[in-house]
């Protein structure tokens, strides 16, 4: 077994507390700075929370964090850029960025970045681009202003029983099947296969298993999971040079009809699969397969929530014509209305420096988002207590991941889009529509939308 090596928690307390806050603020009679923040109540904000309480051990600096959920978050930041609430910093869902910049309501931090020697090369180029928007639809990764830093990245990635893919009757029933070895899908075909093999069959404890499962939704699920297939296939949403949406070209068409016909080999009542859902399943050896975010990795190694610790590995999603992973991330800005800009971006490049970016992944709070983090023995290194098998041994698939990833459609009417196209894959699921019936009505009513 390799030895788990560690964090220093400590090392941060010679941090540059001039940097961070300046000294003596808070103290000296001077009333304390405080910053009202407001984090997502996934692990991440809680990680930011905790560290929170020792920034200010620091520097007198009280970064008061409250964790809510996701809609939450939105509405709250729409009451503080209209002055009705009062906020300095908001982890929010990327495709907030396009939404609130475009309207001249985040603060921009290009000139803070310089004030205080940032340096934006040691991160994940795609990474940053979350927190990026130059005021043209679908520019995502071509630069502009810089409005969030990034906290938290999870691409899909494909999950797979490796206990399953090892096991002897499984490799020999496989191969008189196909004609060929099993192993790890790396084209959509492949993974068709193996989906269609494991579905119904059973695991060495004598568990039923569906081949693969991913979100399927209706809102924020389906259309997440699609949206992966339909890149892999090297489609598009929109034709973003005359914002014309393509949801009835051929490619998008092809992997659409892909993405539905797999669902056949996934769990009963898939049509009402969450994120939940599929963390469940997978932890609860349920599943073969999975396309699912790289952060959730974390509960499948939970003994006190799954049966399948160590089981899983990672691998980066099957290509069709490329492999081209959906990208979920959340960055941290601050609304054009705080009363603290310069004290809000000293909280967060300090949250987003490069220990705090290992320190972050090792409590739990989500994948890094720095290029050091994924060689650091800290992580790398670190075993899952009680065995052999390595935690983060996902970074090495999350790592290819974050070469080829792609946004949601990177514009201010993401989250209408979204609402808009959902309803309509759901038809499909249920057998109301075809393939390309619902693409053509959902294309129609992409543009009437943007009439609007």
């Amino acid at each position: 077994m390799k030895k788990i090596v560690v964090l220093t928690f400590a090392c941060l307390l010679v941090f540059s507390l001039a940097f961070a806050g300046g000294e003596g603020k808070g103290g000296g009679g001077e009333e304390q700075i405080v910053l009202n923040a407001m984090f997502l109540g996934a692990t991440w904000g809680v990680a930011a929370k905790e560290l929170a309480k020792e920034y200010e051990a620091q520097t007198g600096v009280k970064v008061d964090i409250e964790l809510v959920g996701r809609d939450d978050i939105h509405a709250k930041l729409a009451l503080a850029i209209a002055g009705k609430a009062k906020y300095d910093i908001f982890n929010i869902d990327y495709p907030w960025v396009p939404e609130f910049a475009s309207g001249g309501h985040l603060y921009p931090l290009d000139d803070l970045v310089k004030k205080y020697n940032v340096d934006l090369s040691e991160f994940l180029p795609l990474a940053l681009a979350i927190g990026q928007w130059n005021g043209k639809n679908g520019d995502f990764g071509k630069g502009g202003t810089l409005y969030g830093l990034p906290q938290t990245i999870h691409p899909h990635l494909l999950w797979y029983r490796k206990d399953l893919f090892e096991d002897p009757k499984n490799k020999a029933d496989f191969k008189g099947k196909y004609g060929r070895d099993l192993t790890v899908p790396k084209t959509w075909n492949e993974f068709r296969d193996v989906a269609t093999f494991f579905h119904g069959r059973t695991d060495s404890e004598g568990r039923n298993l569906s081949g693969w499962a991913a979100q399927a939704t209706k809102g924020y699920g389906n259309i997440h999971t699609l949206l992966t297939f339909i890149y892999c296939w090297g489609g598009d949403v929109f034709d973003w040079s005359t914002m014309k949406p393509t949801l009835t070209s051929p490619e998008v068409i092809e992997a659409t009809k892909f993405w539905a016909d797999l669902l056949k080999y996934s769990p009963p009542g898939i049509n009402d699969y969450t994120f939940a859902e599929v963390s469940s399943d997978a932890a609860q050896g349920r599943l073969a397969m999975a396309i699912h975010w790289s952060w959730s990795a974390f509960e499948v190694d939970d003994p006190t929530k799954s049966i399948t610790v160590g089981l899983w590995d990672f691998a980066p999603v099957p290509k069709a014509k490329y492999s081209v992973p959906h990208l979920a991330a959340w960055p941290i800005v601050i609304p054009k209305t705080s009363d603290n800009p310069e004290e809000a971006f000293k909280f967060i490049a300090w949250l987003e420096n490069a220990e705090n970016d290992v320190r972050q992944a090792h409590m739990g709070g989500g994948d890094p988002v720095r290029k050091a983090s994924y060689s650091d023995p800290r992580l790398t290194d670190q075993m899952i207590p009680g065995t052999d098998i390595l935690k983060f041994r996902r970074y090495k698939a999350l790592n290819e991941a974050m070469k080829t990833t792609k946004v949601r459609p990177f514009f201010p009417q993401e989250e209408t889009w979204e609402i808009t196209v959902s309803p309509y894959l759901s038809a499909v699921q249920i057998g109301e529509m075809t393939v390309e019936q619902a693409l053509k009505e959902a294309n129609a009513a992409v543009e009437k939308m943007l009439k609007k």
